[in-house]
């Protein structure tokens, strides 16, 4: 899944618990990632009803704030670049 549907199904999961599909859980966690995300959604007015045509929008975010804690596949595990935390891939 890429990062931009990740963050809009965790958009419209609306589970501030929960890590976005391909990030680093650990980054997402330990730098507050979720409460930042909040936040610049709330900002700029991004809702359930516009969300498609803010896509824009939250492709620019992650590129901006999201890049250097995607997980990469290397073998048979994910890992951040950030953290060079590695998980098992199961299948």
């Amino acid at each position: 899944m890429d990062i931009i549907n990740a963050l809009i199904k965790y958009i419209k999961n609306n589970d501030k618990e929960s890590v976005p599909e391909g990030v680093c859980p650990n980054c997402w966690g330990r730098q507050e990632y979720s409460g930042q995300f909040y936040e610049a959604i709330h900002m700029e007015s991004i809702d359930l009803n516009n969300i498609d045509a803010k896509k824009g929008w939250i492709q620019a975010y992650a590129a901006k704030n999201l890049e250097g804690i995607m997980l990469h596949e290397s073998e048979e595990e994910l890992q951040c670049n950030h953290c060079k935390t590695r998980f098992k891939v199961s299948k």
